[in-house]
């Protein structure tokens, strides 16, 4: 098979699979939002999710350009617009059952635009590395749910120190482009966790949340974003993902607007998601 040809077969499986995760979406979309109750929906609601998946959509370029530069790192000359069009036409397949096919739309789609098969593989994987080890930072700032005399002070002290730590590390060593990849990953999770945050503060009537615990609960949803991550099978962590917070949540919120913050902010970035699907396609 001729390089042209294997080029276009890797192009129509890419799109096939962007095609399948536009319909599983559909579908997910259509799920969640029969969970709901219909008196939920206030137009105040309605435009906060609105906004928030707009901003969640936006966070995607963080996730883009993270992958751009651990691409560039791997000497695969990708320029910003390609990175966001690949990777946002992927992304989608995240709800795919499988929890890969993300990951093999983006190997298909890049190696038809001629990229290193071996170097997308190798960026997939450090993709999914760093990801995890910046997840697992934010145990730290998680620990006050479970364990109240280890106060955030403690944890987010602690986590300074930690990521101070490993920053001078990667620059004493000359690997200033992982700090920059890891940074954006964190920066990404902050802002998915403070998307929540904000869905569980208009869910809940009476708030008796203190300022104390705004990271904790960042915390809280980026572990149990990590879990869902690293399950096997688990579409976008479904399933696991309510368990972790609800076991995390239930003893300073009613469990009934757990579930529901829950189900509101899976809608929410899985419009998200859609917002920047559709600005990759227009892409070209």
């Amino acid at each position: 098979m001729t390089k042209s040809k294997l080029s276009k077969v890797f192009n129509i499986a890419g799109s096939v699979i962007a095609l399948l995760s536009v319909l599983f979406v559909v579908n997910r979309i259509t799920a969640y939002w029969t969970q709901v109750p219909a008196d939920t929906f206030t137009l105040k609601l309605l435009l906060l999710i609105l906004i928030l998946a707009g901003i969640y959509g936006a966070a995607n370029l963080i996730l883009a350009s993270a992958w751009r530069l651990l691409m560039l790192g791997l000497e695969q000359a990708i320029s910003s617009r390609m990175a966001n069009r690949i990777y946002g036409l992927t992304q989608l397949a995240k709800y795919v059952p499988g929890n890969i096919f993300q990951f093999a739309g983006r190997q298909f789609l890049a190696m038809s635009h001629g990229f290193s098969g071996k170097a997308i593989a190798k960026s997939t994987f450090l993709e999914l590395l760093l990801l995890v080890l910046t997840g697992v930072a934010f145990i730290l700032w998680m620990l006050p749910l479970l364990y109240p005399a280890f106060n955030i002070i403690y944890g987010f002290s602690l986590f300074i120190i930690i990521t101070t730590l490993i920053a001078l590390r990667l620059k004493w060593q000359q690997k200033s482009d992982l700090m920059n990849v890891i940074a954006r990953y964190f920066l990404f999770l902050l802002i998915s966790g403070g998307v929540f945050l904000m869905i569980l503060y208009s869910i809940v009537d009476n708030w008796t949340g203190t300022p104390a615990l705004v990271l904790p609960l960042i915390g809280a949803y980026v572990v149990a974003w990590l879990a869902g991550l690293v399950t096997p099978g688990s579409p976008a962590g479904v399933g696991v993902r309510e368990f972790i917070l609800i076991l995390l949540l239930k003893p300073f919120f009613a469990e009934v607007d757990i579930v529901l913050a829950v189900i509101i902010s899976r809608i929410t970035t899985v419009v998200g998601d859609c917002f920047f699907y559709l600005y990759s396609l227009s892409l070209r």
